[in-house]
């Protein structure tokens, strides 16, 4: 529950306003309506507020004076503001001689308002640290500093004086002017298959190292987590005179902070640093140059410092991946050629490597979408769709948390071959089947002219891969398969006088008959005549005991 705040209004539009920013910006009172003055004083008493706004449109003047009188009895720490249409300078003058905190004019706006709480809230807290003591101030400073460093690197803070003041509530001596970024290597890689505990317990060592970092003109550092790997980092750079002055100084902290966290707690870190900007309206700026410079550690590798400075923009190109490489691995990957998906798969990181101001999310977009193609590459391979379906979610899932390309290499590589080995664990069993099935097509379509786009189509493959495998299991190809099984036919037939081989060509599929005997000697070594011929001369006999 937080902090009371009572108002005493009757005007919907102000108790609205009050509600609406309270709710929005997150400020978390726990606002308390008292429409008339008769149980203001109860209403102060049960809830204990932190403050009083006193709408004085709604108000008459003989209680006005009561009210504030209220504030200035012994033992009171209760605070007053007051809201008003119009004030004269005689009335302002007597409202903070009564003890008014201050006094504002209606009707209120949204920014104002904003700034107001932001003060009560301030005000709240600087009142817990006197009552509840050293353990209460360390923590309200903390929530202090971690709220004016989310609202500083995420831009909300549009005014200077808010700035100094939230910094001297949050007892700092200097305001921050630099950004920096600060993710942990191989985070993924140190959580896998931990509890959120654990993953905890590391941004804890981290931030408690950062926290404890300290050089003699880095009298304070802010740092609050941004994501399950990322660290945001504030900290004032003493002036200088120049941009590079500032880069050299802003690098060197960096480095220390580096060195004195893996020392600290054995985790590396690589680190991103923003530009120096002495209005710190501006560190939400310096926040992203940090990030898009940790960003480049993608090609980097862990354990660097990158400033913005030295990171290159990244080439947003819509095909980062060579096209007829992509073809030949697929096309080996189909056929479970596993020396050739090795070698392709080496050409292919050859090439990418090269460019290597390439975005990495744009990257791992079509590095995801070339995984899906080999996926479908191992279907087409014979693969189980279930195994191809599971290795590929497990993969797709896994690439976000891919910090190099080291790391995507690896990857890569044990994605492809588990597809490598689906394709042959099935790859006997299924092409064994879909030729035996295309066998049974030839035997009943023989005498037609069928094609090997008609088989294969016929068992659902490519006709490239129904060729291959064909071959394979055969030993031949579709039209030495047809052009053998044609020739048997016409041997049975040749053995029946009723046939003339003008006949048995046409019987068999051939429709010249001088054409069947060309193809029926170069397979037989003779006529169809001859072979026919031969049939018919009798066997000479064996005598007996003769060897």
């Amino acid at each position: 529950m937080g902090p009371t705040l009572l108002l005493i209004s009757n005007d919907d539009a102000t108790i609205q306003l009050i509600e609406s920013v309270n709710q929005i910006y997150e400020f978390q009172f726990q606002i308390s309506i008292c429409e008339g003055v008769s149980d203001w004083e109860r209403q102060v008493r049960y809830y204990h507020p932190t403050i009083v706004y006193l709408d004085f449109d709604c108000i008459e003047e003989s209680e006005r004076r009561r009210m504030l009188e209220m504030s200035r009895q012994p033992n009171t720490a209760l605070s007053y503001i007051v809201l008003k249409t119009t004030y004269t300078i005689q009335e302002m003058r007597m409202y903070f001689k009564l003890g008014a905190s201050d006094c504002i004019s209606k009707p209120l706006n949204k920014n104002t308002l904003y700034y107001l709480l932001h003060e009560t809230k301030a005000r709240a807290a600087k009142e817990a640290l006197k009552i509840e003591g050293p353990i209460r101030i360390k923590e309200c400073l903390a929530s202090m500093r971690s709220s004016l460093a989310y609202d500083l690197i995420f831009g909300t803070i549009k005014n200077s004086k808010d700035i100094w003041d939230r910094s001297k509530w949050a007892d700092l001596a200097t305001v921050p002017n630099t950004a920096m970024v600060v993710h942990i290597d191989e985070f993924f890689r140190l959580t896998k298959n931990k509890s959120k505990r654990w993953e905890q317990s590391i941004r804890s060592e981290i931030i408690e190292a950062i926290q404890q970092f300290q050089d003699h003109d880095v009298q304070e550092v802010l740092a609050i987590i941004t994501a399950p790997d990322k660290i945001a980092v504030l900290l004032s750079v003493p002036l200088c005179s120049s941009k590079a002055e500032y880069k050299a100084l802003a690098t060197a902290y960096a480095g220390e902070i580096k060195a004195y966290i893996k020392e600290r707690t054995r985790y590396t870190v690589t680190i991103g640093i923003g530009h120096c900007y002495e209005d710190a309206r501006n560190l939400h700026v310096s926040y992203q140059e940090a990030l898009h410079a940790q960003t480049h550690k993608f090609f980097t590798g862990t354990d660097t410092l990158l400033h913005i400075d030295d990171a290159e923009p990244f080439v947003n190109e819509m095909a980062l991946l060579p096209g007829d490489e992509i073809d030949s691995l697929v096309n080996k990957l189909t056929v479970g050629d596993f020396a050739g998906v090795k070698q392709s798969i080496e050409q292919l990181w050859s090439i990418v490597f090269q460019k290597p101001n390439a975005d990495p999310q744009v990257f791992k977009m079509q590095i995801l979408d070339l995984l899906t193609t080999l996926a479908r590459a191992a279907l087409n391979g014979g693969a189980k769709p279930k195994d191809i379906f599971s290795i590929h979610l497990r993969y797709a899932r896994d690439l976000h948390r891919i910090e190099n390309t080291v790391h995507m290499k690896q990857w890569f590589k044990e994605a492809v071959e588990h597809f490598l080995e689906c394709v042959l664990t099935n790859y006997n069993e299924q092409m064994l089947k879909s030729v035996q099935k295309a066998i049974q097509y030839i035997h009943s379509y023989y005498l037609e002219n069928i094609t090997l786009e008609q088989v294969a189509s016929h068992v659902h493959l490519s006709p490239n891969y129904f060729s291959y495998i064909f071959k394979k299991t055969t030993g031949s190809s579709l039209v030495e398969y047809i052009t053998h099984l044609r020739i048997e036919k016409a041997k049975v037939m040749l053995m029946d006088l009723n046939y003339t081989v003008y006949h048995i060509a046409g019987a068999v599929g051939y429709n010249d008959a001088r054409y069947f005997s060309r193809v029926f000697k170069t397979i037989v070594g003779k006529t169809p005549s001859q072979y026919r011929n031969a049939l018919l001369v009798p066997k000479p006999l064996v005598k007996e005991g003769m060897s």
